[in-house]
C-alpha cells in the first residue's frame, strides 16, 4: 500500500528565542560584572566633577621661568587642579635676579620673588607686553637653623624665644646684635655652642645664594645695608648735574661684603640641603619663610609632630617679599587670575607653607598661621607685629649687588 505524499505532515518548525548580547549571558557578567559596575561609577564620578572633558579639551601649555616660587607649579596637587581649567605650566628653574637679566622671548610669564626683580623685567621689556603684575602670595626671608646655634644666640642675647615655649619652632634675632657679632669675627666655638654638643670653629655668618642670580641673596644684602647704613635707606649721592652717582652706595657695599661673601655664594637653592642634609659647615641659611613652613607641614603629616631640631630666626628688621606674577603674553592672564583667586589653589598654595594676599585687605598672619594652627602647628608669634625694611631703588640696589657678587 502507499502512501500519498500529499498526506504527509508538515515538518515542525522551532523558532528558538535570539541569543543574548554577549555582555548580557551569564557567564560575562559572572566573570566580568564587577569590573564593569567599577567602570561605569567612576565614569559617572567622571563626569560630574568634569575631569572626564580634560582629554577632549584643548589645554593650554604655558612656559614659566622663576625661582623659588616654581615649588607651587611642580606640586602634583597644583599641577591637578591646573589640568581642570585645561593649563599645564612647564617651569624653567633659575633665580629671580637671573630670570630678570636673560631673554624671556621663550617664556609665556615669570614669577619673581620680590619687587626689584619684577622691575628689572618691566624695564627690559619696555617695548613688549607685559600683563599687571599680581601679588597672590607673601613670604619673608627667615634665617633658618638648628636649635643648638639658636639656643647659643639665646644665652649670648643675640636671639630670644617666645617665654614658657622651650620647644618653640621660633625665635627673633637682633640683627644689629648678629651684624656686630659677624663684624667681630667671632665663632661659633667662642659663642659658647661647644655646650650644646656641636664644637663649630667656624665664623659666624648666614649662608646666602648667590646675590648676582637670587632674590634672597639681594633681600638678606639689602638687610644688612640698611643696618649698617643706621637705619637708614641707601640712596644715590646728591649731584645737580652729570649722571647719577653711586659712589655711596659702592661704598657701603664693600663694607658689608665681608658679611655676605665670606662663605662664597653656593649655586643651588639652600633649603633643600637644610632640608636633607645635616649641619654641615652651614649654620644658618637664608631661606624664604614657605619653604621652611612646607618643610614642617610635611614632617607633622608623615610623624604627627614637627622636626623639633630645625628652627627659625626672624630678623628684627625684616623685609616682607612680595612674589610678583608677569604675563609676558596675555594668554597667561589666566594663569595668574587662576593663582591669585582660585579657593583650591589658594588652600594648596597654603599647604606648601605661601601666605596668599586674597581677599583684599587680609594678610598672610591671618590666613597662613591661622591654617598652620589648623594643622596643629604653632604659628609665629611676630605674626601681627611684622617690621619691613623700605627698599632702595633699583640703580642703588643693582650698584650694590654688583659690588658685593662681582656680577658680570
Amino acid at each position: 500500500m502507499t502512501t500519498d505524499s500529499s498526506l504527509r505532515e508538515e515538518p515542525q518548525l522551532t523558532i528558538r528565542p535570539k541569543p543574548s548580547a554577549f555582555f548580557l549571558r551569564r557567564r560575562f557578567l559572572r566573570s566580568f560584572g564587577p569590573a564593569l559596575a567599577l567602570a561605569v561609577s567612576g565614569l559617572v564620578v567622571l563626569l560630574l566633577t568634569g575631569t572626564i572633558v580634560v582629554p577632549f579639551q584643548q589645554t593650554l601649555v604655558l612656559r614659566g621661568k622663576m625661582g623659588s616660587k616654581s615649588d607651587l607649579f611642580e606640586d602634583a596637587k597644583v599641577q591637578e587642579i591646573l589640568m581642570r581649567h585645561h593649563i599645564r605650566v612647564l617651569v624653567t628653574r633659575a633665580g629671580s635676579r637671573d630670570v630678570a637679566t636673560h631673554d624671556l622671548s621663550q617664556y609665556d610669564f615669570v614669577f619673581m620673588s620680590g619687587e626689584p626683580a619684577a622691575s628689572l623685567v618691566r624695564r627690559s621689556r619696555a617695548n613688549e607686553w607685559t600683563g599687571s603684575a599680581r601679588q597672590p602670595f607673601t613670604s619673608p626671608i627667615v634665617l633658618a637653623t638648628y636649635r643648638r646655634y639658636a639656643e647659643t644666640l639665646v644665652r649670648k642675647q643675640i636671639a630670644s624665644k617666645p617665654a614658657g615655649q622651650p620647644d618653640s619652632l621660633y625665635y627673633t634675632l637682633d640683627t644689629g646684635k648678629f651684624i656686630e657679632t659677624m663684624r667681630l669675627g667671632q665663632t661659633w666655638d667662642s659663642l659658647g655652642v661647644r655646650e650644646f654638643g656641636a664644637p663649630n670653629g667656624n665664623r659666624v655668618l648666614a649662608q646666602t645664594s648667590n646675590v648676582c642670580d637670587s632674590n634672597s641673596g639681594a633681600t638678606y644684602l639689602i638687610l644688612l645695608a640698611f643696618l649698617e647704613n643706621g637705619r637708614q635707606v641707601p640712596v644715590v649721592d646728591p649731584r645737580t648735574a652729570g649722571p647719577p652717582d653711586l659712589s655711596g652706595a659702592r661704598a657701603l657695599a664693600n663694607r658689608i661684603k665681608p658679611l655676605v661673601a665670606a662663605q662664597g655664594f653656593p649655586s643651588a637653592d639652600l633649603s633643600e640641603s637644610y632640608a636633607n642634609l645635616a649641619e654641615g659647615d652651614k649654620p644658618i641659611v637664608v631661606i624664604y619663610e614657605h619653604q621652611y613652613l612646607a618643610m614642617q607641614l610635611r614632617a607633622k603629616a608623615q610623624s604627627g609632630q614637627p622636626d623639633l631640631d630645625r628652627v627659625l630666626l626672624y630678623p628684627k628688621d625684616n623685609i616682607l617679599t612680595k612674589p610678583q606674577f608677569l604675563a609676558l603674553k596675555p594668554e597667561a592672564e589666566r594663569l595668574g587670575e587662576l593663582i591669585t583667586f582660585d579657593p583650591d589653589l589658594q588652600r594648596r598654595a597654603m599647604e606648601l607653607g605661601f601666605g596668599v594676599a586674597t581677599p583684599a585687605g587680609s594678610t598672610k598672619s591671618a590666613r597662613l598661621y591661622d591654617f598652620l594652627r589648623e594643622q596643629g602647628l604653632t604659628a609665629p608669634e611676630i605674626a601681627d607685629n611684622d617690621s619691613t625694611t623700605p627698599l632702595p631703588d633699583n640703580l642703588v640696589l643693582e650698584e650694590m649687588i654688583r659690588t658685593v657678587g662681582d656680577c658680570p
